[in-house]
Formats: structure tokens, sequence, C-alpha cells
């Protein structure tokens, strides 16, 4: 009659602690406010959170091999009413990790390991993003790319997931980056993708600071040279991209028959912006329009996701080491704690889905 070891409640309990803290934090505070002694142990709850993520992980593969293939009936596409937009970013955890370096006991010894190249770094690579409603709290979601099959088809799956129709289109805020654009082109619910704004003003703001302190910008120029750089930060605001990249390609032209301007960060930076304006141009908007309909211009509310998925559990201070696959499943069980859907029926859900066993589970912590 006894199918499980503990209770839906306790197994919910720890996995949505374990997954706000380290895994020996989790089962200190719940040994402290509930009477379980030596009920539960730190290797127990990792692997029943890392069960958890993968059974999560294999719902949404279902739904996506559900889906695939399948189109809008021919039906006319439209904006998404309930769905503002769809913000995405990505963070990567450097770690640099070596079984002869963490055996070391001396500095000497982890300094010639070193030397002797006896390490290997490890990059994972996490994507967040949020989706905003009219009438409902924004939803989380994040995987990590090595991961994930096709990003198009886990941005759709996400979107599904949040009430689009098959004939309703979503805007997508997002910064240049490669895997951003890769999921944006093969998605079949993305409208369209609209370079980020906060890192358009960043890379002006660059280039500004670069004439104040540049040696090759006589001082009574500087103004001069900075009131361009607004001006064309100011096509740039108003979608006018192509102007905006003649502007800074003709102050870049006539600083060039300055010695050693090339050597100068005012030329690195100018021609940076250059090409990122000319690169990005297809997703420029005219962002002062949607600014003043309260359309969102900036993917922060992507950054803030990243921090609530990665920087608030997985933090690099912490000194945790991670796997690709382990790290993906805790980001699946945190997206769904954060969303509200960790609850005891929805464990209870999981439970009849296949998983791994306890050894395979140990291997992707």
């Amino acid at each position: 009659m006894l199918t499980r070891r503990t209770t839906l409640e306790l197994e919910c309990l720890e996995t949505k602690w374990a997954v706000h803290l380290p895994y020996r934090q989790a089962n200190s505070l719940l040994k402290e406010v509930l009477p379980l002694n030596q009920a539960i142990s730190f290797g127990g709850t990792r692997r029943r959170v890392l069960a958890v993520g993968q059974r999560l992980d294999q719902l949404v593969q279902h739904d996506i091999a559900q889906h695939r293939n399948r189109d809008n009936g021919g039906l006319e596409s439209r904006e998404s009413k309930d769905v503002a937009c769809v913000a995405v970013d990505s963070a990567w955890l450097t770690l640099y990790a070596s079984p002869k370096i963490r055996r070391a006991q001396h500095a000497e010894e982890q300094l010639h390991c070193m030397r002797m190249k006896q390490v290997w770094s490890h990059h994972v690579n996490i994507v967040a993003g949020r989706a905003t409603f009219a009438s409902r709290p924004a939803r989380l979601y994040g995987y990590v790319h090595k991961q994930v099959a096709s990003a198009a088809e886990r941005l759709d799956q996400f979107l599904r997931a949040g009430g689009v129709q098959p004939d309703e289109r979503v805007t997508v805020i997002s910064d240049d980056a490669g895997e951003f654009v890769k999921a944006v082109q093969g998605s079949a619910l993305a409208r369209g993708r609209i370079l980020d704004w906060f890192h358009i003003a960043m890379k002006f703001k660059a280039a500004e600071n670069s004439v104040w302190g540049s040696k090759h910008v006589e001082p009574h120029e500087r103004d001069r040279v900075r009131d361009w750089l607004r001006r064309a930060q100011w096509l740039v605001w108003h979608g006018k991209g192509r102007q905006a990249v003649a502007r800074i390609k003709g102050i870049d032209e006539e600083l060039l028959a300055r010695p050693e301007h090339e050597d100068s960060t005012l030329w690195w930076n100018l021609r940076r912006l250059y090409f990122y304006i000319d690169n990005n141009e297809s997703t420029l908007v005219n962002y002062g329009a949607r600014y003043r309909k309260g359309l969102p211009i900036s993917s922060s509310i992507a950054e803030s996701a990243v921090n609530l998925l990665v920087s608030h559990r997985m933090a690099k201070k912490q000194q945790m080491r991670w796997t690709n696959e382990g790290a993906h499943h805790l980001v699946q069980v945190r997206v769904a704690a954060l969303n509200g859907e960790l609850t005891p029926k929805r464990l209870a859900a999981l439970s009849r889905v296949p998983c791994a066993n306890a050894s395979q589970a140990r291997q992707v912590a």
C-alpha cells in the first residue's frame, strides 16, 4: 500500500528548499523546523532534485515531439494579445576543476599542476528567458544550451505553455548572440527579434567616454565629436540604423586623418559600434515609438531572470562544480518552483514519468 518512502508533502518541501539553497543548507534547515532527525540526507536530496529535473525535461521533450511539424492550418498570423513580449539572455559559469588540483594539499602542488596544464576549463552556458503577460504574472524558462537539441523548439514549447495560439506571434527581445538569432529564425511562434536597447546605449556610452579620454582629439573638438555621437544615437532611437552607421563612419574617417588614431581606444570603440549597428540593422525598430506606447525595448526582464535562475543559486562565489546535465536538470526544477508549478500534485504526476536510476542521477550532479 505504501509505494513511496516519504510523503509527497515532504518531497515537495525538500525539493523547493534545495533549488533555493545549497543541498546541505536545505537539509540543515529542514531538520531544524521538522522532526526529521536522520530521515533525509545530502546525497538523497541531490538525487531527488536531479531526478525531478530530468522528469520535467522529459515532459518538455515529449510536448515538443507531439507538436513537431505542425502548421497553423493556413490561418493568417496575428500579434498575440496576451503575451506582451519575451526577453532572453544567457549566463556563463566558467569553472576550472581537475582531480589532481582538488587533491593537491599545498599551493605549490596546485601551481605545478596548472603549469603542467593538468587542468581543464569547463563552461556552462545557461539560457534564461521571461515572458510578460497582460493579465497574468510573468513566467520563466531556462536551459543549458548544450543539453537542448533545438533552441527554437524549446522557445516554441515555452510559448505554447504560456497560452500562445498557433496563429499568434510574439516579439522577442535579445542581444546579438548567435544562439538567440537561430532560435528566433527557426521558431514558428516568434514574430521577430528586436535588438536590446540597453546594449546599444552602452556601446554609445563607451565611445563617448573614450572621446574625453583620447589624446588624439583636441579639447575644443571633443564637444563636437560627442554631439555627432549623440545625434547618431538619436537616429538609432528612431530606427534609422543606416543613417546612424553613415554618421559614425564619417566620424571615424575624419579622425583617421590624424596620426596614431588607429592605436587609440576611441578608434576601437567607434569600429565596434559601427559594426554592431551595421550587422544588426534588420533588428532595429523605432524605440521611441515603442517606448511612448508603453512597450518594452530592453531585455532587463531577462537579465533579472538570469539573476533568479543562476546568480542566486549557482553563483561562482559558492565554489560549486557543475556538469552540463546536472545544471540543466537543476534549472528545470528551479524554473518550476519560481513559476509556482512545483506542488505535491505535480510531483505525483512526475513520479509516473520514467527516469534514470540513482546511479545515473549521481553522475549528473
